[in-house]
């Protein structure tokens, strides 16, 4: 730019008094003078016709300029908004709380024993609430390791009839404040809620503690983000070649999450493979994607470096064999079509598959595979019981890929006297060969090869070795990654 020109001289005293008082980015004022200053004055032939385009970048950068600090001038939730931005899945529902005039200040500010507890920002619909909470000490900075939440500081939210709905803990993500947080499984049914803090101590549990009273308490009015509330039908249903039938029931937008809901049905051989309660235990693995095939989100894949917006989830038994899933995403695409993908799904059954060993013999590692799974035993020993009472018990080593899931699984162990044990495990576990592009291939890690770290069962009760021991899992957590089924969502 010419700063010769009387035109510019201008436009600068324009933007310096109307910025004058706002504290902008380095970014910010970067990016504003990269655009002025990239405005070529060869293009533009006519002199009149250039004083008129400087007067229209002035005022575009004048609004970019405002519009932007805005944002970032906002004193808690800029840093989580610039952080957010920088991932793949930015929070689009807080973005969108704030377009709608939903980020409310409470003007808390709660002082004693040196130490000022500050709530300026709160964002509230029936998905979930948020709070901008920080603390100061005494020399004005925030201490962000002081409050610790649990049995003697909570913060709790009630609906307009004063019935507890929740409670909120903190997220994390943030220097600048305790990013405080409640999810709802089912969307709060309430005009008002009612945020209270009862905080009587700051310190963590390893320092002595400073007691005090930083309470606090304050309504959000819930009447706009209802009305921003909107219910979408949803239609599909599905059997897979197992006897599950997968029906898609409803979209529930809201301000700051988009809920989706689902129903399952076992058919009567599904049935009994699983008797009793055992078929209750279940998880289901999906995804949306664009009509371009590109991931929007996942739940529950085996997939490397997969989306994940999923804010909270929850399923419950409406019948036998009929189980109803809800799952809360920051978002889901509103104005343009995308597709679900059923990847797959687990249920846990009854196996009886058995693992016969002689723990004399284990002198290298041995293998066994049961269903898909890979089991190989390295070593049994006798360990200090877990319980801590000084007793001995028996561990048995072991590395796996497993195919199945592992979360419901159920073990006994039987000695060569056919006494039965019951089986603990401990140890850390990975998902290895997942691949970048799919959803469903990949195994569970059992053990940490590298660091020569096995799993273990451990069996409390044994505390000598037996001649022979035998591993029966009982209850495999099946896993079943065949269905070929996706709907068309507008």
């Amino acid at each position: 730019m010419n700063y010769h020109d009387p035109v510019d001289r201008e436009l600068k005293q324009i933007l310096k008094s109307k910025t004058q008082d706002l504290v902008i980015p380095d970014a910010v004022q970067l990016a504003v003078g990269n655009a002025l200053s990239s405005l070529s004055e060869q293009n533009v032939k006519k002199r009149y016709a250039l004083k008129r385009w400087r007067w229209a970048a002035a005022v575009i950068a004048l609004c970019f300029v405002l519009g932007t600090v805005s944002i970032f001038t906002v004193p808690t939730f800029a840093e989580m908004l610039r952080s957010l931005f920088a991932k793949d899945n930015p929070d689009i529902g807080l973005l969108r709380a704030q377009e709608l005039g939903l980020v409310h200040n409470p003007h808390i500010k709660v002082k004693d024993e040196g130490y000022t507890l500050v709530i300026d920002e709160a964002v509230a619909d029936p998905t979930r609430v948020t709070i901008a909470l920080q603390l100061f000490d005494k020399k004005g900075n925030h201490d962000r390791d002081k409050l610790v939440l649990g049995d003697a500081n909570k913060i709790t939210i009630k609906d307009d009839k004063g019935n507890a709905v929740g409670s909120m803990y903190d997220m994390g993500y943030t220097s600048d404040f305790y990013y405080m947080v409640a999810f709802f499984s089912e969307p709060l049914q309430t005009d008002k809620i009612t945020i209270e803090g009862d905080i009587g101590s700051l310190g963590q549990r390893n320092e002595p503690l400073i007691e005090g009273n930083w309470d606090f308490s304050f309504d959000i009015d819930m009447k706009e983000a209802n009305r921003q509330t909107k219910i979408e039908k949803l239609s599909g249903s599905y059997t897979t070649p197992h006897g599950m039938t997968v029906t898609l029931k409803r979209l529930t937008r809201m301000v700051q999450g988009v809920r989706f809901e689902m129903e399952t049905e076992l058919d009567n051989k599904a049935m009994a493979r699983s008797p009793r309660d055992l078929w209750e235990n279940q998880m289901l693995s999906f995804h949306f994607e664009t009509i371009e095939k590109k991931e929007i989100h996942s739940v529950n894949p085996r997939k490397k470096g997969y989306m994940d917006s999923l804010m909270t989830s929850d399923h419950r038994v409406i019948g036998n064999g009929k189980m109803r899933w809800s799952y809360t995403f920051k978002y889901l695409p509103e104005h343009e079509p995308y597709r679900f993908v059923l990847d797959g799904y687990s249920v846990a059954e009854m196996d009886g598959s058995r693992i016969c060993f002689r723990p004399s013999e284990l002198t290298e590692p041995k293998a066994f595979k049961i269903l898909n799974d890979k089991v190989e035993l390295v070593g049994t020993s006798l360990e200090k019981s877990q319980s801590g009472d000084g007793t001995y018990e028996t561990a048995v080593s072991f590395y796996g890929e497993i195919e199945n899931e592992t979360r419901h699984e159920e073990w006994k162990v039987y000695d060569s006297a056919g006494k039965q044990y019951d089986v603990s495990k401990r140890g850390v576990s990975s998902f290895v060969n997942t691949l970048a592009d799919n959803w469903t291939e990949g195994f569970i890690s059992m053990g940490d090869r590298k660091t020569q770290q096995p799993y273990e069962f451990r069996i409390p009760g044994l505390d000598q070795i037996p001649e022979e021991l035998t591993l029966v899992r009982e209850v495999v957590d099946k896993r079943y990654k065949d269905p070929d089924w996706s709907v068309l969502l507008k």
